[in-house]
């Protein structure tokens, strides 16, 4: 098996010296490069190609599908792709839909909700994809019951935590400092509301290591809330200081804010999170972490407010939280997954 990784990103040597260094959690387009002895592709190398079909197609449809197509120039150096995401991912499968030869094709969704992405299935992509992994029951239900994958095509797996990297700490947190998290679809607003009045200290790191963009209030702060972009080793500490930890969410189908959340589970904190139609699979309201309705920052700052005034109860939560990371949702579990996955949907593939 030649595998070839087709990943969203910009992954270079210095997050990996910085991934040796504990200053960034260990990555898992690194970890599945060494597992399936592949090669990775990435926005670099698609940044870096000269070939017109690679411009073009970057020009047109962002760096993802400069990596699709860089890919499938490459297809006959490989029998076996993995892409990172169906923004990869669908283009790839339209593309060798088109061309005869044989390949193996796992792809990870991560929604395909959108039209502009169900409308790739109309054109018989699902031929072209031998393993389809997602990470909520939501895109299960949607990629098996809409979309006409075949159902054992079709892995929902736990999306992941570098657990030895995000984890709990001995030292006690700041009893009134409540953490909040990430940029994509973010309800900040419904947070300040929540906590204008509480006796709390709120700092969000607003930002992601996959946006570019910089998000910024839509309104003045309350003194008691600061607003920043961090790094994920300065986000860890903060992560390590704070009593809770909040990811609002604005409603969506997409499970955002995953990535987040099991970062904070893995870290030992009591989440609460907002319940969307895609944020599912992950908390166990009452269990787990705590569950708010969207856009309701009533029941967000009560949430807050019970909590804080519950130690004991959140520490159950933020405890039984890391276990859950440990058992179902830590990096090492989640490679090893995916190339089960892909090996398995490479021996049908080249069976059949």
């Amino acid at each position: 098996m030649r595998c070839l990784i087709l990943a969203a990103g910009r992954f270079d040597e210095t997050l990996r010296s910085n991934i040796s260094n504990d200053q960034e959690p260990r990555l898992d387009v690194f970890e599945l490069q060494r597992e399936l002895n592949a090669t990775v592709l990435d926005f670099k190398d698609a940044d870096a190609s000269r070939h017109p079909a690679v411009r073009l197609a970057a020009r047109a449809g962002g760096p993802s599908a400069g990596v699709a197509m860089l890919g499938f120039l490459k297809r006959r150096d490989y029998d076996c792709f993995f892409t990172t995401g169906e923004d990869i991912g669908l283009p790839l499968a339209a593309l060798l839909r088109a061309t005869p030869g044989k390949w193996s094709h796992t792809m990870i969704a991560h929604t395909l909700f959108p039209a502009k992405k169900r409308a790739f299935f109309k054109i018989g992509v699902a031929r072209e994809l031998d393993r389809v992994l997602v990470y909520s029951t939501s895109e299960e239900r949607l990629a098996v019951d809409e979309l006409g994958l075949p159902a054992s095509k079709v892995q929902r797996i736990y999306y992941h935590a570098d657990q030895q990297f995000f984890r709990p700490h001995a030292a006690p947190p700041q009893p009134d400092l409540l953490c909040a998290a990430g940029q994509l679809l973010r309800d900040y607003e419904c947070l300040v509301e929540a906590v204008r009045d509480l006796k709390v200290r709120v700092e969000i790191a607003a930002g992601s290591p996959w946006i570019e963009r910089k998000l910024e209030p839509q309104s003045p702060l309350p003194p008691n809330v600061s607003w920043g972009k961090l790094n994920r080793f300065e986000l860890r500490a903060l992560y390590a200081r704070s009593a809770l930890a909040v990811v609002p969410i604005k409603q969506n189908h997409y499970q955002t804010g995953i990535a987040t959340i099991l970062e904070m589970m893995a870290m030992g904190k009591c989440v609460i999170a907002t319940k969307t139609h895609g944020q599912t699979d992950t908390i166990v309201d009452g269990v787990t972490g705590v569950y708010v309705p969207p856009g309701d920052s009533q029941a967000l700052g009560r949430a807050i407010t019970q909590l804080l005034q519950d130690p004991s109860k959140a520490a159950e939560l933020g405890a039984a939280a890391r276990r859950f990371i440990e058992e179902n949702a830590g990096l090492d579990l989640f490679v090893r997954k995916v190339t089960d996955a892909v090996k398995a949907g490479h021996a049908a593939r080249f069976s059949s």
